[in-house]
């Protein structure tokens, strides 16, 4: 079986890329596109991008890790504009 490149996502952070041999009953790894859409998918439904991602190559995974990252990059900073802008006496968001 071929190796597949796992990228495991825990608490919003990239913890691993890990090489891994696929087995038969494995889900197949998916293209850059399906797995940015299974990371919007679990955002949209879970409020996180946690997850083990399969891809088919390292350049993939590397290129995904990063995508994920800038994700979570994203997240943050508007998470502080939302803390910056709000006033004193104001409730937390």
């Amino acid at each position: 079986m071929p190796d597949v490149f796992v990228v495991l996502v825990e608490g919003n952070l990239v913890n691993a890329i890990e090489r891994s041999s696929a087995t038969p009953g494995d889900p197949a790894p998916g293209s850059r596109l399906d797995v940015g859409t299974q990371l919007a998918t679990n955002y949209r439904e879970k409020g996180c991008i946690d997850g083990r991602y399969l891809l088919a190559d390292a350049e993939d995974a590397h290129s995904f890790a990063s995508l994920c990252l800038e994700f979570t990059k994203g997240l943050l900073e508007r998470r502080s504009r939302a803390i910056g802008e709000l006033a004193k006496g104001d409730d937390v968001c």
